[in-house]
C-alpha cells in the first residue's frame, strides 16, 4: 500500500503594519557600514578554491554588483511595534491559514512552531498560540528549532506524522522578530525584518503534495552567525544580539550554501521523478537580494516563475518561503497543479530543498 500524499491546504501571512525604510538609519551610521562590510563577505575571491565551487563566481559577481549599496538590495522591512509579541503575529497568521484552508480548528491535531524571538525562554510560543486558537488538548504541540530552514523541517516532520497515522491536520508556524536582535550600528540590521506565516498541511490526492525532498547538515559552520553576547555566555545579563563569531566561516558558509543548492534541488527533483524544466514555480530563501536568481540559474529552473520579497520585507527567516508561496498564490503566480521547487538554508548550518505539486486537497 502506497503512503498517503501530504500537501499544503492553506497559507496565512501576517506582516506588521510598521514599515522601516532605509531613511530610518542616520547617514553617518550608513557611511560607517562601508568600512565594516568591505573586505568581509563581498571581498574579491581568495585564490582559486573559492571559484572552484560551482556558483562561487556567480555569488561573487552578484555581491560585487551591490558593493556600492550599503543596504545590499533591501529597501524596506516590516518591524514589530513596541509592546507587540511574536506570538500575536503567529496567532494572526494561523487564523488566516485556517480560514484559507476552510477547516474547523478543532480538526488540527498537530502544531509545529518556530520563532527567532519567543515571548519567554523555556516556555514555547506554540502553547500560547494553541490556547488562543482554542485547539484541542489532544493536539500534539511542539516548538521546533530551524531558524531560516524551519518550514522545510516542519513540513518533513508533519508528513511523517500524518503518514504514520499520528495526525491528520497539521498547523506549521514560522515567525521572525529579528529586528529586536539587531544593533542599528550593524550593517546586518538592514537585512532582516519581522513577520509570521502559518501553513495548514493535510492529505492530498495522489500525484500532489510533497513529491521529493533533500536535506543536509553542515555543522562545521556552526559559528558563522549566532545570537548571543560577544565573548560571554548569552545569559550574562547583557542584551543578546545577532553577530558573526568567525567571519571566515560566515563567508565560507555563504559560498558552500550556494554551491550545494543545485545538488539538493537535483536530489529532490530526482526523488519526485521530475526534470528542471518541469518546475513551474521556484520559492527560494530570501537571505540576500541575489540568492534566488543565483540558485535558480545553478539549478537550471529556467521555466519557473518566482517572487523576491527581500526588497520589501528583507529576510523573515523561517517565514521566507511560506511568504513567497502565499504571496504568489494570492497574485495568481501559483496555481493548482503547478509543480514547485524550493531551496533554503539556516545558520548552523542546515540546508533543504523540497519539490511539491500545488493543490489536490482530498475532499472532506
Amino acid at each position: 500500500m502506497s503512503a498517503m500524499n501530504v500537501g499544503i491546504w492553506g497559507i496565512g501571512v501576517e506582516l506588521p503594519a510598521l514599515v522601516r525604510t532605509n531613511d530610518w538609519w542616520p547617514k553617518e551610521t550608513v557611511a560607517r557600514w562601508s568600512e565594516r562590510v568591505s573586505g568581509k563577505l563581498d571581498r574579491p575571491p581568495e585564490g582559486e578554491n573559492e571559484l572552484e565551487l560551482e556558483g562561487g563566481r556567480l555569488v561573487l559577481e552578484a555581491m560585487a554588483e551591490l558593493r556600492d549599496d550599503p543596504f545590499k538590495g533591501s529597501r524596506e522591512r516590516r518591524v514589530l511595534p513596541e509592546g507587540m509579541r511574536t506570538s500575536e503575529l503567529e496567532r494572526l497568521a494561523a487564523e488566516q491559514a485556517i480560514a484559507r484552508a476552510g477547516i474547523d480548528r478543532g480538526s488540527i491535531d498537530l502544531v509545529l512552531s518556530t520563532t527567532s524571538v519567543p515571548d519567554y525562554l523555556m516556555v514555547p510560543n506554540a502553547c500560547r498560540t494553541h490556547e488562543e486558537l482554542g485547539l484541542s488538548r489532544r493536539c500534539f504541540t511542539l516548538q521546533t528549532e530551524g531558524v531560516c530552514n524551519a518550514f522545510h523541517m516542519q513540513l518533513s516532520l508533519a508528513q511523517t506524522m500524518i503518514q504514520a497515522g499520528r495526525a491528520k491536520v497539521a498547523l506549521l508556524i514560522q515567525s521572525s522578530g529579528t529586528t529586536r536582535l539587531m544593533s542599528p550600528e550593524d550593517p546586518m540590521s538592514a537585512w532582516f525584518g519581522d513577520g509570521a506565516t502559518a501553513v495548514i498541511v493535510g492529505a492530498v490526492e495522489p500525484g500532489f503534495g510533497l513529491l521529493g525532498q533533500s536535506h543536509e547538515t553542515h555543522g562545521e559552520y556552526y559559528e558563522g552567525l549566532v545570537c548571543g553576547v560577544p565573548d560571554r555566555p548569552w545569559y550574562s545579563g547583557e542584551r543578546p544580539r545577532a553577530y558573526i563569531v568567525r567571519p571566515e566561516l560566515s563567508r565560507r558558509l555563504l559560498l558552500e550554501t550556494i554551491h550545494r543548492s543545485h545538488v539538493l534541488i537535483a536530489d529532490a527533483l530526482r526523488e519526485a521523478q521530475l526534470a528542471p524544466d518541469d518546475i513551474d514555480f521556484y520559492a527560494a530563501h530570501q537571505g540576500f537580494a541575489w540568492l534566488r536568481s543565483v540558485t535558480q540559474k545553478l539549478a537550471r529552473l529556467s521555466r519557473a516563475r518566482w517572487i523576491d520579497s527581500f526588497p520589501w520585507a528583507a529576510s523573515v527567516l523561517g517565514a521566507n518561503i511560506p511568504l513567497i508561496m502565499g504571496t504568489a498564490e494570492r497574485e495568481g503566480l501559483l496555481k493548482p497543479g503547478d509543480r514547485v521547487a524550493t531551496f533554503g538554508g539556516a545558520a548552523g548550518s542546515i540546508l533543504s530543498s523540497v519539490v511539491l505539486r500545488w493543490g489536490g486537497r482530498v475532499s472532506r
